[in-house]
């Protein structure tokens, strides 16, 4: 990197906090700060769940096991597309039917208080976990980037995610990761042929490779290890930040929109997340002698990336990775903070707050939820275990833990109200089990990792869906429970009246797809000027290239914007000409 790299890495962070400060205006209470009042736009719920749903894990961790393993590395990260296709066919609409704020509200209905917070207080800090997991993983590619010391990498990379988050809400949260994904799909794309074009000879790519390099499963992550992570993503792909965007759009066709985008925008990425780290195999066998880290194979994404990008698209790319984990984190950071207000502060209250007591509340708690994310990276940047691993032990002990039942409570209407905790308590026992018992722990380790996160996560899973389905043979809701079950699922059965349950707001009058089409033009401009500078002719040309793409895009965004008339605008417009023609008679 260089003083231009730097320099678009710069503003593009200062960009991502004005937008922060930008959307604060629009947030007048907990609705907005933590669902946007119901009023995303599908498309731009559909590019943030894309956003959200990865981090720089992908090109850290995930490019890791390409180099490795090859083609069975390239299936597990697109594996994710399975989990929101759940979405799509079930989950969407029952998220946004469900009316709830947060992931979590409509425990205490469905099922009853004490599960209701214990699935609260569970939640938050498995979650922090994963924050604190995908913040590390940003700064080993960082740090190989740009050989910075990792602790200065977090602690810059956890201040600007928790400051813009805790700015602008969700609202700010969502329009970042749009233009988030602006940056990352014209570096992505570009990648693509700029690697292969180090290829000397495809009949030596395709031949030179280790034995099942090009094959599904491989060795070390065998077929009943993939169907367990698809069964994990299929939980964790409906449970987290995604049905965040679910329940934040006008209605469920909305909903069923954000998931089929988010859908085919991880199928489509699976071109661009598996080519480079498959050259970079091909090029260099063994990266240790290039990379100083504790797993060199996790920074195969980023040597190939400033071996054939050109500056100026080498500050984008880290740019684009910032975005790719500050899309993740901060979407996390906005769920955490709506559950600690709305699930946990409220219920321990034993009343509802304002809408600005609710507003200010869920600032405090992403203050504080990202400050702790931040001395939790600095600790795991200490143990020197490789982000993958470190995902994946997190991912097999919690991923079903809470989601079992959690998803079970829409769809199987028979389980009375203590079937959360009962399901719950016995998956709990497991985990620990599994964790913490000796012998087990022994044991468990002995089946080598692939066998090990299998039993582990499928022990944890079964107990807590056998737990489940078997709870209306051994408890009996109260009359009074189960007629507040019947309302749950009567909700559920109606559809969204949008002209009745959707209040007018002051975002309605915001061209929002002009807004993005201002920060598009933005982006572009800063990669513009790099055609000026000394460099090879073919780099200036793709620094040209993609910055005039950027700026045409961004104008045709803002003219559209500029066309926008939104419902509110024109109902408003409307009422000011009928009071005007009253007064006037």
């Amino acid at each position: 990197m260089n003083v231009y790299d730097y320099a678009v890495v710069a503003a593009y962070m200062v960009m991502m906090v004005w937008i922060g400060i930008y959307f604060m205006r629009y947030n007048r209470g907990g609705s907005d700060y933590f669902r946007a009042g119901n009023k995303l736009n599908w498309w731009i719920a559909g590019l943030s769940a894309f956003m959200s749903s990865f981090s720089a894990y992908m090109y850290t961790g995930g490019a890791g096991i390409i180099y490795q393993e090859g083609l069975t590395g390239s299936f597990i990260l697109g594996s994710t597309a399975l989990g929101i296709l759940a979405g799509y066919l079930l989950f969407a609409k029952l998220w946004r039917r469900s009316r709830v704020t947060t992931i979590l509200e409509f425990l205490d209905e469905r099922f009853n208080l004490n599960s209701h917070q214990v699935a609260s207080w569970t939640y938050i800090p498995f979650n922090i976990l994963y924050c604190a997991t995908a913040q590390y993983s940003l700064a080993i590619f960082i740090t190989a980037a740009i050989g910075m010391d990792i602790s200065y990498v977090i602690w810059i990379c956890g201040l600007v995610i928790m400051v813009y988050t805790l700015l602008g809400g969700l609202w700010a949260v969502a329009i970042t990761d749009v233009v988030q994904f602006l940056v990352l799909l014209p570096v992505s794309l570009v990648l693509v042929p700029l690697a292969l074009l180090k290829v000397d000879n495809f009949h030596s790519f395709f031949h030179s490779m280790p034995p099942g390099y090009f094959s599904i499963p491989s060795q070390q992550y065998p077929w009943y290890w993939l169907l367990v992570l698809m069964l994990l993503l299929v939980h964790g792909q409906n449970t987290n930040p995604n049905a965040q965007r679910y329940f934040s759009v006008r209605d469920e066709a909305e909903a069923k929109k954000v998931a089929l985008l988010c859908m085919l925008l991880f199928i489509a990425g699976i071109m661009t997340w598996t080519v480079p780290p498959m050259v970079m195999r091909y090029l260099y066998n063994d990266l240790s002698p290039y990379i100083s880290l504790p797993n060199p194979h996790e920074g195969s994404y980023v040597v190939i990336a400033m071996m054939v990008l050109p500056h100026g698209l080498i500050g984008l790319m880290i740019s684009a990775i910032f975005a790719a984990t500050m899309s993740s984190i901060a979407s996390q950071y906005n769920s955490i903070s709506g559950i600690i207000t709305k699930d946990i502060v409220a219920k321990l209250a034993g009343r509802d707050f304002t809408a600005r007591s609710q507003l200010l509340l869920g600032m405090a708690a992403t203050l504080a939820v990202g400050i702790i994310t931040l001395l939790l990276s600095l600790a795991m940047a200490g143990s020197g275990q490789g982000s993958f691993k470190t995902m994946m032990k997190l991912s097999s002990l919690t991923g079903t833990l809470i989601a079992t039942p959690l998803l079970l409570g829409f769809i199987y209407r028979k389980a009375p109200s203590w079937s959360f905790m009962f399901s719950f308590t016995l998956s709990a026992i497991v985990t620990l089990l599994v964790a913490f018992f000796p012998p087990l722990v022994d044991y468990l380790a002995s089946l080598g990792p692939a066998m090990e996160f299998t039993v582990t996560t499928l022990a944890i899973f079964f107990t807590g869906l056998i737990a489940f389905l078997i709870s209306p043979f051994i408890f009996k809701s109260s009359q009074r429970e189960a007629a507040r079950i019947k309302t749950f699922f009567t909700r559920l059965d109606t559809p969204v009246d949008t002209s009745r349950e959707i209040d007018d707001s002051p975002i309605d009058h915001a061209p929002l797809a002009g807004f993005v089409g201002w920060m598009s033009i933005i982006l572009g401009a800063l990669i513009l000027p790099f055609t000026f500078i000394p460099a090879p002719l073919p780099d200036r040309m793709i620094n040209l290239s993609l910055g005039s793409i950027l700026v045409a895009f961004g104008g045709l965004l803002y003219y559209l914007g500029k066309e926008e008339e939104p419902e509110y605008g024109r109902k408003q417009e409307s009422g000011v000409r009928s009071r005007k023609s009253e007064a006037r008679r």
